[in-house]
């Protein structure tokens, strides 16, 4: 059944929270009173950005959140369909029986781009320009692996910045992140068919939810100092995604030790690797690592990025660096899934990069994030000292703060992040915990996820010092 836009009565105030917070809140209300039941289709981004007069980008992002709740699932070809909603994801009546609650946005230091300090200047330029002659075969959407002037910037700011070498063949153009893997684990199930897959354990949960349903099920890669273990040596094939110079979410990068043994094992057995560069563009000490991928002579290592976390995340743009043996194999499962890139933005991204700018952009946020790192980590400092321990990240977006180990001691066993989460939620500050990262509570660390690159100091202190009041309460409560 698909819901028509007036069934599902959505509406933005101009003076109420931010759209896209509005949206997420009425969606999960039209779940709640019946509009809205699990199996339905949602609108496209595209039909509801033009119905509720807002940018796509303000709805994709609504969308993003629904899905890394697990409030509403992707499916190939076919859109967005609403889930269950659990009781704990259902929207807070009103305080007062017959009076609506003014509604406030939630306070939250969220990883994303600090888009106040986005160059708006020279990106319009780079469209403008783009545009002003445009080719005939992209009007003609002709460019199915993408653009090209794009795949030769990409190439060339992987092999400066990373020191990978490949061809702007080997690059194709994807809708982001979630569309990489969709067409990298069909590629796949052709080439490796009876694979056993296997994830990081703890991963980013989206990831999880897109391949949980895979027959046979999913192995977990145990993390420690060095990085992700190896999986057991089997003579069947295998296929592991990793994050290796950056692992998400605990920041551990590969130890000159374990990337030799990954890239042995690539050698001696049926393995392929996902390799995804997560977060990597972000090194503020020391250099960045180089890809797995360029050391694979075998051919079976697929490296995936986005442009989302450089750039804006309304862009919705990422590659796919194919071995250049399993061009074919790649092109064919692009083309059964279909393109999903917007092939009208890929040339202001080409002129962007072609032009110097996309460096220089690069260049200022590293030194703009790397202070926020060093302002919410003072904070911290004044703040958590007594409750929390953290180590402050050489790159990223975002810090992890645990539990000391005297003070997890004095706790019940369970997710005490989540119920702390939880209370915060109820007084308007959204904190990310750590133990939802984990395919399992039994293995799950506690902690929190703290990200720098998107809030103001103002935003931060807050969300630190409610953080702070709430395990004060806690520790009081329970001695």
């Amino acid at each position: 059944m698909k819901h028509s836009l007036a069934s599902l009565a959505l509406h933005l105030e101009v003076e109420g929270p931010s759209y896209y917070q509005q949206l997420i809140d009425q969606i999960k209300a039209a779940l709640t009173t019946g509009r809205l039941k699990p199996g339905d289709k949602l609108p496209s981004s595209r039909q509801l950005s033009m119905a509720l007069g807002v940018s796509r980008s303000t709805v994709s992002r609504a969308y993003d959140q629904l899905l890394a709740e697990g409030i509403v699932l992707s499916e190939s070809k076919r859109g967005l369909f609403a889930t269950e909603l659990i009781q704990s994801q259902a929207p807070q009546r009103p305080a007062q029986p017959g009076k609506e609650a003014k509604a406030h946005p939630l306070l939250r230091c969220d990883s994303g781009v600090d888009t106040e300090a986005f160059p708006a200047r020279e990106w319009a330029a780079s469209m403008r320009r783009s545009w002003l002659k445009p080719d005939n075969r992209l009007l003609a959407g002709a460019y199915r692996t993408g653009y090209p002037p794009l795949k030769i910037a990409i190439a060339d700011y992987l092999y400066r910045l990373r020191g990978l070498h490949c061809s702007p063949e080997q690059v194709f153009v994807t809708g982001g992140n979630r569309d990489s893997l969709t067409i990298v684990q069909h590629c796949l199930d052709n080439l490796a068919p009876k694979a056993q897959w296997w994830l990081e354990n703890p991963t980013y949960p989206p990831i999880r939810a897109l391949l949980s349903n895979r027959q046979g099920g999913l192995g977990s890669l145990t993390i420690d100092d060095e990085g992700a273990l190896l999986p057991p040596e089997r003579s069947t094939p295998q296929v592991a995604l990793l994050t290796p110079n950056r692992q998400y979410p605990l920041g551990i990068s590969l130890s000159t030790n374990r990337r030799r043994a990954w890239l042995r094992a690539l050698q001696e057995r049926p393995l392929w690797l996902i390799e995804d560069d997560y977060d990597n563009e972000f090194v503020y000490q020391g250099r960045m690592g180089m890809p797995l991928m360029q050391a694979d002579s075998n051919d079976r290592t697929f490296l995936v990025g986005s442009f989302s976390k450089v750039m804006f995340r309304g862009l919705r743009l990422g590659f796919v660096v194919v071995p250049a043996s399993h061009f074919d194999a790649f092109s064919k499962a692009q083309q059964q899934l279909g393109a999903s890139a917007s092939l009208p933005i890929q040339p202001a991204l080409a002129d962007f990069m072609a032009s110097g700018q996309f460096d220089r952009h690069l260049n200022r946020m590293r030194r703009h994030y790397r202070l926020k790192r060093d302002r919410l980590v003072a904070l911290l400092e004044a703040h958590l000292s007594e409750s929390l321990d953290w180590a402050t990240p050489m790159g990223g977006m975002h810090i992890n703060l645990f539990f000391k180990p005297d003070r997890a001691a004095q706790q019940p066993a369970g997710p005490r992040d989540q119920a702390i989460a939880d209370r915060l939620h109820q007084q308007g500050v959204d904190v990310e915990t750590l133990s939802k990262h984990y395919g399992s509570a039994e293995t799950a660390q506690q902690g929190f996820l703290l990200g720098f690159s998107n809030p103001d100091e103002q935003t931060m202190l807050k969300v630190i010092e409610a953080l702070a009041a709430e395990l004060k309460g806690g520790s009081a409560a329970s001695g």
